[in-house]
């Protein structure tokens, strides 16, 4: 078996007591199937305590008291953890930042951005974002795909490498949204029709018919919507990871059209860009980094297309935080508030099944319908 993981993998340490948002609150904490009957197989005042912090249904979860996890200590740490019990944490605790996947004999890891440790540690390496061979200890995979084709496989590999290259020429971030975005509905038509093989559909320079690229590859009137519904709780900011970014994103474009917060979006991007490069390169390694993640992942039942669309929702997201940023005369070199914007967005999106369900069925409705005409 092969393993790749992401070229900054074994830099990876647990920030512990120091971590500024630690994985311990916030979550919704699925405890999988094997974890469960090891709760009901535990004896004594622990086995009690442990069914105790089970959620009652079929799918359960861990309690959560205040947002934080049954199982958190005051120090942020978790209770389990230190009692040498690892065996009892859920899963998805026990893999945590990590994402990891198998397809046949391969497996491959990155990292979820939602860690503090890992957005850190993106931003210190996104100038060479890439899969490396790993020869370390066995990581155990979260997610195992089961239906094995070798030529689909080899076929999904060959397809991120061209895009990879793609993304580290020279094209700009609006021409990449836009140009990936014809090449994966492209593959889509392709994959369903199954009409030749989609190794050699090519990746397109720019439409002579469509205008010049923009940085809004969706408009407004969508991203708006996803921001102030989708994603903002609107309650307390204690229980709101984005509540201090949508307060301050609807006092700049609260008042304004979608034509007029497109126009406003374009003209920031392009400023920002030119005065601060290196936002250009995180975008850039954001979409390289989702690339890598989002092909393997979505092998199994052919979803790139649409898991690219959602892919562009997330970098309009940490372009959207950066402009209110900017227009805000935050310190844009500053590398800590660019790890807690991208940590929270990351967070808030791609972890919460709901939100990304909502954004998914607004994407159908307002973008790939009247785009495409059909339904997924």
């Amino acid at each position: 078996m092969g393993t790749r993981v992401i070229s900054f993998y074994e830099q990876f340490e647990c920030l512990a007591t120091k971590c500024p948002n630690t994985c311990c609150r916030g979550w919704r904490i699925s405890i999988d199937n094997e974890t469960r009957e090891r709760y009901e197989k535990e004896e004594g005042a622990e086995g009690f305590r442990l069914k105790a912090t089970m959620t009652f249904g079929e799918d359960k979860e861990v309690r959560r008291f205040f947002g934080r996890c049954a199982n958190e200590t005051k120090e942020g740490l978790c209770r389990l953890q230190l009692k040498g019990r690892e065996e009892l944490m859920p899963e998805i605790c026990r893999i945590y930042p990590r994402r990891s996947i198998r397809i046949g004999d391969d497996e491959e890891v990155t990292f979820e951005l939602s860690c503090p440790m890992t957005a850190r540690l993106f931003l210190e390496n996104m100038s060479d974002i890439r899969m490396v061979d790993y020869e370390g200890d066995e990581i155990a995979p979260l997610w195992i795909q089961h239906k094995f084709n070798e030529k689909h496989y080899d076929d999904i590999l060959a397809i991120r490498d061209k895009v990879i290259d793609y993304i580290n020429s020279d094209a700009g971030i609006s021409e990449l949204m836009s140009n990936l975005y014809y090449y994966y509905r492209k593959l889509h038509s392709h994959v369903m029709a199954q009409d030749i093989d989609i190794k050699t559909v090519p990746i397109m320079g720019h439409i002579p018919d469509r205008e010049e690229y923009k940085y809004t590859f969706y408009s407004f009137a969508i991203i708006d919507k996803i921001i102030m519904n989708d994603l903002k709780d609107g309650r307390f900011s204690f229980q709101d990871a984005l509540y201090d970014f949508s307060k301050a994103y609807n006092k700049i474009f609260g008042k304004m059209t979608a034509a007029q917060a497109d126009d406003f979006f374009n003209d920031k991007c392009e400023e920002i860009i030119n005065k601060y490069p290196k936002l250009h390169d995180k975008y850039k390694a954001y979409l390289a980094y989702y690339t890598y993640q989002m092909l393997f992942s979505s092998y199994e039942y052919v979803t790139f297309y649409k898991e690219y669309l959602l892919g562009n929702v997330y970098l309009m997201l940490i372009m959207t935080s950066d402009v209110v940023d900017f227009v805000n005369g935050k310190d844009m070199d500053d590398i800590e508030r660019q790890i807690k914007n991208l940590n929270n967005i990351e967070k808030r999106l791609r972890h919460n099944l709901s939100i990304k369900k909502n954004i998914s069925h607004r994407l159908e409705e307002e973008f790939i319908k009247i785009k495409e005409g059909y339904k997924f």
